[in-house]
């Protein structure tokens, strides 16, 4: 599964990406630390939408959603996409929000 980041700034929470090159987006706010009260499975993401499609067009194509709790949670189509694109924000570089 090829996942990359569209927007991924320093200084910024908020990051958003691309899976299989455009088959599905993901938006997220993402902490440099994990967050047992916060976080999806006490991690460092925060908020989380996957949706069919190149670009985030709000909840209409969204297969998941994590707003600091479950609106829509991966069910087992979309479960491994789910888990793929967690792992990966989850081991993105933490140093970016450092001056």
């Amino acid at each position: 599964m090829d996942i990359q980041f569209t927007k991924f700034r320093k200084g910024e929470l908020w990051v958003e990406g691309v899976v299989d090159k455009g088959k599905y987006s993901f938006i997220a706010k993402l902490f440099d630390d994990k967050s047992a009260d916060l976080g999806i499975q006490g991690g460092r993401v925060s908020k989380l939408a996957i949706s069919i499609g190149a670009k985030w067009t709000g909840m209409d194509n969204c297969v998941v959603n994590y707003d600091r709790g479950w609106d829509i949670r991966p069910g087992k189509e979309y479960y491994n996409l789910f888990k793929s694109v967690l792992n990966f924000l989850e081991n993105a570089p933490k140093t970016r929000f450092q001056e």
